[in-house]
């Protein structure tokens, strides 16, 4: 079989401008490249998903970090169809949620090298959850781009656990069933995992775990009770947290990295925190740095680009925009402001 001429640029979403990295932040929050990344870490994501799929280059991803396990999130895409069917996952206990970025036709899956899915178009935000227990491997007919979520089974049990919910055994859609939700979820990701520097690890992390919650809740089937909403940090885990988010306006540090400090999982973290302060640590740390920039232009002769860079904003356009979405002026408006 002939196999076409693959574009030498397939993508993943790129969590760094660069395809000789992928950010894969673990326990300790540090940075592995791809080869060490595929050598160390199994899983049906990431490089190893890539080369089951016989993709010539090696996608970026990122891996969100938990307590038991990870959730990884990849995007695949080609200009051609795939040469040849996939190589067969090994079984393990996960799934796959694939969520179609444009149509693609035909798809064919199989399940132990058994066909049980052949020849069906594939539209534009349609959602395929793959059992990977199944050995699954498919064959796309044509151009393709797909975000894919790889979640452990035990990232959902932690995650009924952590929110007084009943486990769910397994995931459930309609094989090929639009998901408008997931799609906004999963294009929101996108965006900031194609601009990290102006998102930052915090928004990151806070878009992954949503569609993490939603993907158990919706496609697990999860409850979440409502006495799992109360109870909010204690004083010295709130006087840490705040002490770290602060010392790292830039947005840089991990919320795994906060919530460590605090002896607390992230969606556990995320969650009392909002509970005692009324907000996310994202929305927090973005207010810290609209004061800290107030503070500068009330006090200093700094010009608005230093400003932005000492207060964790990307850059000037990006201080501005933000600035005037909080306080309804620009920053040079509210300085002559207060000058005058």
């Amino acid at each position: 079989m002939q196999m076409p001429n693959l574009r030498s640029d397939i993508t993943a979403v790129p969590v760094r401008r660069t395809h000789s990295q992928v950010l894969a932040r673990g326990c300790s929050g540090a940075s592995h490249n791809s080869k060490s990344m595929r050598a160390s870490e199994p899983g049906a994501y990431g490089p190893q998903m890539a080369a089951y799929m016989r993709l010539p280059n090696e996608p970026i991803f990122r891996v969100t970090p938990r307590r038991i396990c990870k959730l990884a999130v990849t995007r695949l895409s080609s200009n051609d169809p795939l040469p040849d069917v996939s190589i067969p996952t090994p079984p393990e206990e996960a799934f796959v949620v694939e969520l179609y970025l444009r149509s693609v036709s035909p798809v064919s899956l199989w399940q132990r090298s058994r066909l049980v899915n052949a020849d069906h178009n594939r539209c534009e935000g349609a959602v395929c959850i793959l059992n990977l227990e199944d050995e699954p491997s498919v064959y796309f007919g044509s151009a393709f781009d797909l975000l894919q979520v790889y979640v452990p089974h035990a990232s959902l049990c932690e995650f009924a656990d952590e929110h007084g919910a009943r486990r769910c055994e397994t995931l459930n859609w309609p094989f090929g069933k639009v998901d408008p939700i997931l799609k906004n979820l999963g294009v929101s990701l996108l965006q900031a995992m194609e601009s990290p520097e102006l998102a930052g690890s915090l928004y990151l992390d806070h878009a992954v775990l949503a569609i993490h919650a939603y993907i158990a809740c919706t496609y697990g089937g999860m409850r979440i009770e409502p006495y799992a909403m109360r109870g909010g940090l204690t004083r010295r885990q709130m006087q840490r947290a705040t002490e770290i988010l602060t010392a790292n306006l830039d947005g840089h540090v991990s919320l795994s990295q906060v919530a460590r400090e605090c002896q607390l999982s992230v969606s556990h973290f995320v969650r009392a925190f909002k509970q005692s302060v009324g907000q996310t640590p994202y929305r927090w740390l973005m207010e810290r740095r609209i004061e800290a920039a107030k503070d500068l232009l009330l006090n200093s002769r700094l010009t608005q680009a230093d400003i932005a860079l000492r207060c964790g904003f990307a850059d000037q356009a990006c201080f501005i925009r933000s600035f005037r979405c909080k306080v309804n002026a620009t920053p040079g408006e509210w300085r002559r402001t207060l000058a005058d």
